[in-house]
This record gives structure tokens, sequence and C-alpha cells, in this order.
């Protein structure tokens, strides 16, 4: 055999070799893969069904429901959604868990949970009241850290059916839900007669078409039993019979955030202490835009700010609605009140008004003497002082002369002066000479 035909064999021996070799590799490689893909498909539905949204799983994780057990609905069986679900409620252990509802439309109601438990849904995990049930979607009573998270509740219409009512319970989070189509509070917090209900916060919820309070935080007169919660970045829209953020014998809150459009009130208060209303834009409301209240049986309101808040296209701003107990320290500072059909502010509550803004100043009435009015200002920049009559920007013995040359006189008298009718009451009398005496030196 030539040397030329000896190499052209050996050198097709290692062509076949090499093509072997090849084919050898890339079927394992393809093997390997498929298993890493197999691996991580697996990993993937799982981390889907432990862990749903990005979103979820931080708020988990930032109220402290990081590494515990997960237990999915979806392995539950039973005659009915309810069934399921309160099945999977039923198996939290002591040491708590999370219940993972996975996506989907689950027709469920009356349901009841545990201490230490984190109700958490997948993207498009939408809860159903079924019909003719009345019983709230969850309810939480007397127990302590939970949380609500990711879920959609369409509560159908059905009247007096409350969605998730909570009842003497402390340390929870409700948040990153949305609730549709809701008669009665969509959410509320209330107590037994001796209960409390403490340290919670709800937000970043939505609510639409929620009528009746959809976020209801309803105590027992002369007690303030709820306290220590924070109402934070939720959206309230087409609330119009009775919606809006109600407040009611329950002490150090803050309210902070929220946007309310076209619902009847916008954030409503009654007997409560050590409140914070802070930075929450209100919009075409066809009452009040927030409002302060008190009630028989309780010693009145309290140290209360109100800062920084948007209010547009109400009846009334702001205003007291009900109630003669008193109001104590109301601050309100820094608000823009603007384009109410009635009044920006009106003032028959006493209270502190600093830099705020109104539309114009036919938009404000006095109607209690014991307001102090500084820095009030229209859009257009126009600076209003009540009490100086002569618009020299400051109250002094000018002022007190002009109110005095018309003093007893009403509308229609020759000597009435609408500008010294500072207790907008049709009369000039006694109770303007002392809202005179009371704020007298008093510049702008």
């Amino acid at each position: 055999m030539s040397k030329n035909k000896s190499a052209a064999i050996f050198i097709l021996i290692l062509l076949i070799a090499s093509l072997s070799a090849v084919a050898y590799i890339s079927y394992f490689s393809s093997k390997k893969y498929d298993e890493t893909k197999e691996s991580k498909h697996i990993q993937n539905k799982e981390a889907m069904v432990h862990s749903t949204t990005h979103r979820a799983l931080l708020s988990i994780r930032s109220i402290g429901g990081g590494g515990l057990p997960v237990i999915n609905v979806s392995e539950y069986e039973g005659e009915n959604d309810t069934v399921k679900i309160q099945a999977a409620l039923n198996d939290v252990p002591e040491g708590g868990a999370i219940v993972f509802i996975p996506s989907g439309v689950w027709v469920a109601a009356g349901l009841q949970a545990k201490s230490h438990t984190f109700i958490v849904g997948a993207e498009g995990a939408i809860i159903r009241r079924p019909e003719n049930v009345t019983e709230p979607f969850l309810t939480f009573a007397n127990i302590s850290d939970f949380a609500v998270l990711n879920l959609t509740f369409e509560g159908e219409n059905i009247e007096n059916a409350y969605g998730i009512e909570v009842i003497d319970s402390r340390n929870f989070t409700i948040q990153n839900n949305t609730f549709y189509n809701h008669t009665k509070s969509a959410i509320k917090v209330t107590l037994s007669l001796n209960g409390t209900s403490s340290n919670f916060t709800i937000s970043n919820n939505l609510f639409l078409n929620c009528q009746n309070v959809p976020i209801f935080i309803f105590g027992i007169p002369s007690r303030r039993a709820i306290r220590n919660f924070c109402i934070l970045n939720n959206t309230l829209i087409n609330g119009t019979k009775n919606g809006k953020i109600g407040i009611a014998f329950s002490a150090n809150g803050t309210i902070e955030n929220n946007k309310i459009i076209n619902c009847q009130y916008g954030i409503a208060t009654r007997c409560v202490s050590n409140l914070t209303i802070r930075k929450n834009y209100v919009e075409n409301i066809t009452d009040y835009g927030i409002y302060l209240g008190t009630q028989v049986g309780d010693p009145g309101t309290d140290n209360v700010k109100i800062i920084e808040n948007e209010i547009r296209r109400s009846r009334i701003g702001i205003c007291r609605y009900y109630g003669s107990y008193p109001l104590v320290n109301i601050q309100v500072i820094n608000n823009l009140f603007v384009n109410s059909s009635q009044y920006d502010i009106l003032a028959d509550f006493p209270g502190t008004f600093i830099n705020n803004t109104i539309t114009d100043a036919s938009k404000l009435k006095i109607e209690n003497l014991a307001t102090l009015f500084i820095g009030t200002r229209t859009v257009s920049g126009q600076i209003i002082l009540p009490g100086d009559i002569n618009y020299d920007l400051k109250i002094n013995i000018i002022d007190v002369a002009l109110v005095a040359i018309s003093f007893g006189s009403s509308k229609g008298n020759p000597n009435w002066n609408e500008a010294a009718d500072i207790i907008q009451d049709g009369e000039i009398n006694i109770k303007d000479i002392s809202y005179l005496a009371k704020n007298f030196g008093i510049t702008s």
C-alpha cells in the first residue's frame, strides 16, 4: 500500500472518530440541556406558585412573612371554592404560612383566617362573591400578624355585604388589592365592646364603584381603642353613595397620599385624636372634601393636622359636618381648596388656618370666633385677612372703627358694610367685634 493511500485511510478514520465524538457530545449536551430546561421550568413554576409576583414577594418580606411555608389553595378539594380556600386557611400552622391563591376566578365568601396568615394572590387572582351571600369575603377576629396582598375582590353589588372585616386584631397589612362593586365597606376595621385594634396599614389598594365608606375605621364612642394606623396611597373612584375614607373613635393615625375622585365625600372624621391628614388629592366631590364631626357620648376631637392636601371641585372643601362637642387644636396648613360650588373653607369650627389657597374671597365663610387665618391667598395671589376691613393687610384700630360705624346694622340698612360682617351671619354685632379683639394686631 502506498504511503499516500495509508495517509488517506488514517485521515478518514480520524474524521469518523471526530464525527462520532461530536454526535456523542451533542447527544449528552442536548440531554443535559433538556434536563436543565425541565429543571428551570419546575423552578419557574415553583417560583410562580411560592412567590407570585415580585411586588407581592416584596410585600411579604416587608411585613415579616419571608421564609414561611407556602400553602397552595389549588391543591385542596371541596364542593366549592369557599370550602377549598377555607381548608387551606385551616391548615396554617401555629408558626404561620403563606396561603397562595393562583390566577383565576374563585367564588367564595365567609372565610375565616388565623394569626400569622399571609393571604397572597397571583396576578389575575379574583375572589368573587357568591350569589345572595352577604357574609364578608374574609373575617379576621381577635388575631394578629396577618396580611392580604395582591387580590381582586368582586362584590357583585350585593346589598349589605362587607368586603374584609377586621375585629379586635393587631399587626396587619391590607395592600395591593383591588375592590370592585361593593355596596358596603370594602374594608372595615372595628371592635367588640372591650376590644382593641392597632398597628396596621391599609395601602396601595384600588376601590372602584365601592359605596358606603370603602375604607372604614370605626371604634367605640368615648374610647380610642383603634390606634396606630396608616391609610396610604389608596385610590377611591366613583363612590357616589357615601364613598369616602371614614375614621371614627380612633387615635394616632395617618391618612396620606390617597386619591379620592368622583365620590360623595373625601375624608370624613368623627371623634378622633392625634390624626394627620396629609397630601391627599380629592376631586369632584358632591358634598364635603374633608369634614370633622363629633357625637354624643364622646368628648370630641383633638390634635388634628390637615396639611398639604389638594381639594378640587367639591361642594364645601373643608368644614364641620355634625355634632356640637369640642374640636381642639385643629391645624389646617398649606392646603389647596379650589373651585368648590359653595365654599372652599367653611370655618364653622375652631381652627388655625395657615398658608392655604382658595379660589377667591367669596369662597371663605367664617362662623366660629375661635379661628385664626394667616397667609390665606386666592389662586390669583390676593391676600385674604378676615377682619381687615379696609384691606391694608393688618387688623388695627381702623378696622375696629369701621365695624363700630356699622354696628347693629343688617343687610339692607343704610350703614351696612359687607366687609364688617366678619362672622357672616347677616348682622354686624358683638361677634364681629369679638373676632377683631381676638385677632387685633395680626398682619399678613
